[in-house]
């Protein structure tokens, strides 16, 4: 039977009526896959999603083939289940910032995803002339060679302790160290982030996973303002880029993590020294002069306090940020600003997004000089609906900032997703994001297998009876 060539991993979904018949069913794949390892997997994976009924007993699997397949079902930390006991849930998206992006991200995604490749490269294209060059060439150096690093990657499953503790400093990874060092420049750094998660969203809403609601952190706020169509794409791309060279120009700066309150900063706080973030109850960082945030640093750690200074260049939502005013309102007020068609988060007040703001210049320029206010929006998102969390972008670290920010409730799961690892996981970039899929049809969100498959052409397996 002639079939198109498939993604690399596949996620294979079984629900049933009860937890017994879902093991009934578990093992029943497994024989039927024992006694057909000829069998096209991607073509399987497409008839369990499309084909058998959904029940509230629920469990997916995540892997390469069929031999794969058969050491996954019966491997316990590799297969996910869940009863689905509720009504759909809402999604929202959340979008990082600075600070999580790598060299490469994505780069799997890039290869084997062709509405995520598109958006990168449109946005690429559409950069060029206001950036001076390709940012796919920043993003993704060395992209001939690329395929070597990919591979090695799908056979060193789990962490990359030398990257984690910053240890991989190694002759092989020389032009890596120079790549991340471009990356890190201010006038890229941001136009990559913001290009990397409107791509993974325009992948994730292909598939049918649509947010109700949306919450940015710092130029993430520009992503969700572009989806919202607030922003159009190439103005959003156009204001991205403008900002990012505004603030490489202006004197560079400090930021200081602190494990402490707002209260506890505001006395802290003088004409060098601005309240950058609020990111939880006792979680704030400080921004400002380099010579103030050290002797900061140095006061609170004679104190005690566990302070963590940021690899930062500038002195982000901070009064240092005044230069960038003036340039900035008049870009701004070149636009056809809209109101938000999907309601989001501001990080300058802490709650839902106004139209008067949306539309307004003055708005983005207080965005630029003022506090993320992470702690207090993401509380006010909760609230609203108890949505889902699916953070679009490299690591986790709005979930972890969520986790501390958000009441629990008995009757309301807290349920925080990834879509793209750290620089340091090695797990392949679709695995870890197929895992995810898995885990929201898991809580019922529906996916539209129909479009998760358009760009492959898959035939339905006669299965037996016994797996539905």
């Amino acid at each position: 039977m002639l079939t198109s060539p498939s993604r690399p991993w596949q996620l294979l979904v079984i629900s049933a009526k009860t937890d017994s018949e879902l093991k009934t069913a578990t093992v029943n794949l497994a024989d039927y896959l024992r006694q057909h390892r000829d069998f096209n997997l991607a073509d399987i994976a497409h008839t369990l999603q499309r084909e058998q009924e959904i029940f509230k007993h629920r469990r997916t699997v995540v892997c390469r083939d069929i031999e794969d397949a058969l050491v996954a079902l019966q491997d316990s930390r590799r297969v996910l289940t869940n009863i689905q006991e509720t009504e759909e849930r809402p999604v929202a998206f959340m979008f990082p910032g600075l600070g999580t992006h790598y060299v490469n991200m994505a780069w799997e995604l890039y290869q084997v995803e062709p509405v995520f490749r598109a958006s990168v490269d449109y946005c690429c294209e559409f950069l060029k002339p206001l950036l001076g060059q390709d940012l796919k060439d920043v993003i993704y150096p060395h992209r001939v060679s690329q395929q070597d690093q990919q591979s090695l990657r799908e056979n060193s499953p789990g962490l990359d302790l030398r990257k984690m503790l910053g240890r991989s400093q190694t002759q092989a990874d020389a032009k890596m160290v120079a790549a991340k060092s471009l990356l890190n420049q201010t006038h890229l750094a941001q136009p990559a982030i913001f290009v990397i998660e409107y791509a993974l969203a325009e992948l994730l809403m292909s598939w049918g996973i649509r947010p109700t609601a949306m919450i940015g952190y710092s130029i993430g706020e520009y992503v969700a303002a572009t989806l919202a169509g607030v922003l159009s794409l190439e103005e959003g791309l156009t204001l991205i880029a403008a900002r990012a060279q505004i603030i490489q120009k202006l004197p560079g700066g400090a930021m200081l993590a602190v494990p402490l309150s707002q209260t506890e900063i505001s006395p802290l706080l003088n004409d060098k020294l601005s309240l950058s973030a609020v990111n939880g109850p006792s979680m704030g960082v400080i921004a400002g002069e380099t010579n103030a945030i050290e002797i900061l640093e140095q006061q609170l750690t004679q104190k005690g306090l566990a302070c963590r200074r940021l690899d930062t260049s500038h002195a982000f939502h901070s009064q240092m940020m005044e230069g960038a005013i003036s340039d900035l309102r008049e870009l701004v007020k070149t636009f056809n600003l809209q109101a938000a068609k999907i309601p989001y988060i501001s990080n300058v007040t802490g709650t839902w997004i106004t139209v008067a703001e949306a539309t307004s210049p003055d708005y983005w320029v207080k965005h630029l000089c003022q506090p993320v206010l992470f702690a207090q929006g993401m509380q006010e998102l909760w609230k609203q609906q108890y949505p889902i969390l699916l953070e679009v972008g490299p690591g986790q670290t709005l979930g972890s900032f969520a986790l501390q920010c958000i009441e629990n409730n008995p009757a309301v799961s807290q349920i925080i997703l990834p879509s793209l690892r750290y620089s340091y996981d090695n797990k392949p970039d679709l695995a870890f994001l197929l895992k995810t899929l898995g885990r929201l049809w898991l809580t019922g969100v529906q996916i539209d297998w129909a479009k998760f498959y358009v760009h492959e052409h898959r035939h339905s397996i006669p299965l037996p009876a016994s797996l539905f």
